[in-house]
């Protein structure tokens, strides 16, 4: 039943007690009011019978007439009179009639009857003469209270029966309305249902109206579902490639760092796109768009394969990726990496007509607890130094002291705060022949931080440097500092340059006037570059030579061994020696090509009245292949002509 309904039959219910008791209490007070009526009555009836009989002396047909007329006012039902003896000598009684059944189921329904009261009289000399008993006629009483009592309750139930039809019929109407006001909002949810609802709209109508509503709110919901599905798609992911974006990636990495089970831990794989503005400027923006979204299609094809179920790509900044690699070990991770490795290396695009594309990587593990930004901020400063080395080989980040590992921001504020401070210094080591004689010394820059540590060196923030765009002023104080050094010492003194301050047009100006400045000492200084300049920086290199050449100053190329393809422009540049170093000196002894490559090289170089320097030579067998080649200067980890004492381990620092 509905609740409406209930309400109103437990009001109806509620209200007919409370009439229905009023009623009772109500005729229970009449009923007690009547019957002492009755009483009042007859005994107002045997006193006036007495005082009659009392105050003359009557006969017996005196008595009886007296008798007739107190019955004959119609409110008594007994009127007796007995004398001495108890004899009777007139009684009045109503006789019985038809109707007696119904009067005696309402006499003992309603309990009417009067009370009988005898009195005797005297005669006048007070002698008692006899009795009267007389009793009311409780017919008029009766019969008033049940009138009573039924108009009431037909008052009553008249009442009911109006509330019960005003109750249904309001039940109807809000029902009809509800029911209408339901068909109106439901067709209201049907797209393009705009006509007016006619007529009465009934429950079933409403019935099929809610299903149908279900079923356009269910597909509602199942579209928006999906379109919050959408919407988290394009808040976590990449636009272009579709990768996992930096935001998704942080999360999932602080997920990562945060797991505490047996196997948490795992290792993170950044790779960097280093000439993504380059090909920007030379190809189109949509081929480049389309060459990153199927280059990161193919790579996320290549972790689902090769990698756990966890592995994911991300996309992190605009020429930035990341592969997280939880739960793995050190070689599943170092297996997936160089698959990755492989496969961008086969994804590369022509640049110019020189070489591809150039990709950077760098790996380094991690364990829960681990901080997030040390982490990322090794990573960043690993993949600087993966730039500088030139090649896509992957660079570990654990391979940087502990207080060199911070972020871009952070290497940006420590190398503005030592170049106005000049927080620099310059450590030389001696270079000799085979023979010992003193060559040169070879310049190391190294950077003192604000917290009195150990000093660090060129190879740590150089890279940082170059990518800030920092690396000409911090060249300019390593000559600074050089020319300082030839001034209270002897002999010549090599300082390295790195590319990228070639590139920066005000560096060769600064350094024209420096060395414009201090004549005398330029004659014993020697710049550095890297042989990969000669091809790709050609132009930069031969003005940076005209400017050395011009102050009396000589130039050195250094990583020879890396590039090659310099050997074709060495007769262009006045360049006085050259250096083999790297993989190819360390294999050397067991590679007879390797030996027949570095002889042609001294003897083009001898040619081109060049000398021949060896680095990175891991024995001393090694050291007697390039002395028989002809190679005029050795040095290396193990073997160092000459002085070995001289020279003290240091972080080689490869110029970009």
């Amino acid at each position: 039943m509905p609740t409406l309904r209930r309400l109103l039959l437990c009001s109806a219910l509620l209200i007919g007690f409370i009439l229905l008791g009023a009623q009772a209490l109500g005729m229970l007070a009449a009923h007690r009011y009547l019957n002492a009526q009755l009483a009042q009555q007859s005994e107002a009836g045997v006193n006036a019978l007495a005082w009659a009989l009392s105050h003359g002396e009557a006969t017996g047909a005196e008595q009886a007439k007296l008798a007739d007329e107190l019955f004959g006012q119609g409110l008594y039902s007994l009127v007796r009179i007995t004398n001495e003896g108890n004899a009777v000598s007139a009684e009045r009684r109503l006789h019985p009639d038809g109707s007696s059944r119904e009067r005696d189921w309402r006499g003992a329904w309603l309990n009417m009857e009067a009370p009988v009261v005898s009195r005797p009289f005297t005669a006048a000399d007070g002698g008692t003469k006899g009795t009267i008993t007389v009793q009311s006629d409780a017919r008029l009483a009766r019969d008033t209270l049940w009138q009573g009592g039924m108009r009431v309750l037909g008052l009553v139930l008249a009442a009911g029966v109006f509330w019960a039809l005003f109750a249904v019929n309001l039940v109807r109407w809000i029902e009809a309305r509800t029911s209408r006001d339901i068909c109106e909002r439901v067709r209201a949810l049907a797209p393009g249902n705009e006509t007016p609802l006619t007529g009465s709209c009934e429950l079933v109508g409403v019935d099929q109206a809610l299903v149908d509503a279900q079923r356009r709110v269910a597909a509602t919901v199942q579209e928006q579902n999906a379109r919050i599905e959408s919407l988290q798609s394009e808040i976590y992911r990449d636009p272009i490639t579709r990768l996992s974006n930096r935001k998704y990636f942080v999360d999932q990495f602080r997920q990562a760092l945060a797991d505490k089970t047996h196997d948490a831990g795992g290792h993170l794989l950044m790779f960097r796109q280093r000439d993504l503005a380059q090909i920007n400027r030379h190809l189109s923006r949509a081929f480049t768009d389309q060459w990153l979204r199927s280059s990161s299609d193919r790579l996320r094809k290549l972790v689902a394969e090769f990698g756990g179920p966890a592995s994911q790509v991300a996309r992190i900044s605009g020429s930035d990726f990341a592969l997280l690699l939880p739960r793995t070990s050190a070689p599943q991770a170092s297996l997936l990496a160089e698959r990755v490795r492989r496969e961008l290396r086969s994804l590369r695009v022509p640049m110019d007509k020189y070489g591809w594309c150039r990709w950077a990587l760098a790996m380094a593990a991690f364990a829960p607890g681990d901080n997030m930004s040390d982490t990322l901020a090794r990573l960043d400063h690993a993949l600087m130094c993966a730039e500088s080395a030139d090649d896509d080989q992957i660079t570990p980040a654990s391979q940087a002291a502990d207080s060199t590992r911070i972020g871009e921001y952070s290497w940006h504020d420590a190398l503005i705060t030592a170049l106005e401070q000049h927080r620099f210094s310059l450590s030389a080591q001696p270079l000799h022949d085979l023979s010992g004689a003193l060559l040169h010394h070879e310049a190391r820059l190294t950077l003192h931080d604000l917290s009195g540590t150990d000093p660090v060196p060129a190879s740590i923030f150089m890279p940082p440097a170059v990518r800030l765009g920092l690396s000409a002023d911090c060249d300019i104080q390593a000559i600074r500092l050089g020319l300082d050094w030839l001034f209270t010492h002897d002999g010549a003194l090599t300082v390295p340059v790195s590319l990228a301050s070639l590139a920066q047009g005000s560096f060769l100006l600064r350094l024209e006037r420096m060395l414009a400045d201090r004549p005398a000492l330029t004659l014993r200084l020697i710049i550095e570059v890297d042989a990969v300049g000669l091809v790709e920086h050609g132009a930069d290199v031969r003005q940076l030579c005209d400017i050395v050449t011009s102050a009396g100053a000589r130039v050195g190329l250094s990583r020879l061994s890396q590039q090659f393809g310099a050997m074709e422009h060495l007769h262009e540049f006045p360049v006085s020696y050259l250096t083999l170093c790297g993989s190819f000196i360390a294999g050397l002894l067991h590679s007879p090509g390797s030996q027949h490559l570095a002889a042609t090289v001294v003897a083009t170089a001898m040619t081109l009245d060049m000398a021949v320097y060896a680095a990175d030579v891991p024995d001393t067998a090694t050291q007697f292949v390039l002395e028989e080649i002809g190679v005029r200067a050795i040095r290396g980890a193990v073997v160092n002509f000459a002085h070995a004492h001289d020279l003290a381990l240091d972080h080689q620092w490869v110029p970009s």
